[in-house]
């Protein structure tokens, strides 16, 4: 395995992991706002956002799926088969379109850019599709080894059709 592989899994797993850990921190604190308050549900805790850590957690995950679709391209594109080069396209096409609406780049419907924290805080389902999910699921394609095909027997024949097999030399003792 090559040095450049090799760190580009690496850095492909550890993205999945911030990825993980901001999506978990989201949902620890809707989750202690549910305590808090028990007739709430996990999306209104969720809105209630307490400061630092959902900005905390928002910010780990855009970096976890970032570091994904850059690692994870790279880990495909030196080996990976045809099929897994092509799941690059769709994967960067879908976070550039979502960063291009969190920048500000490209207009979006009451929101005006750059600022991809709010951006995703206030449009999670939208971040989640376009940019958790696609660098997930290359992250995963990506850090999953390749099938190898299974060995064959190469046997071939030791004398041609037609021919009698050669009588072994005499060795002189």
């Amino acid at each position: 395995m090559s040095p450049t592989l090799r760190g580009s899994l690496r850095l492909t797993e550890l993205s999945l992991a911030l990825i993980v850990l901001g999506v978990s921190t989201l949902v620890v604190m809707a989750w202690i706002e549910v305590l808090n308050h028990p007739d709430y549900t996990l999306v209104d805790g969720y809105w209630i956002g307490r400061l630092p850590w959902t900005p905390a957690g928002i910010v780990m995950a855009l970096a976890g799926s970032v570091g994904a679709l850059l690692a994870g391209a790279l880990a495909i594109l030196v080996e990976g088969g045809w099929w897994r080069r092509v799941l690059i396209l769709p994967a960067w096409g879908a976070g550039a379109l979502w960063w291009s609406m969190a920048m500000g780049w490209l207009p979006y419907d009451g929101f005006h850019g750059p600022d991809p924290v709010t951006f995703a805080y206030s449009l999670p389902s939208t971040a989640a599709l376009l940019l958790l999910l696609p660098a997930i699921i290359l992250a995963s394609v990506a850090i999953t080894p390749r099938r190898t095909p299974p060995p064959s027997l190469h046997l071939s024949r030791v004398h041609p059709l037609g021919e009698p097999a050669a009588a072994p030399d005499d060795v002189e003792s």
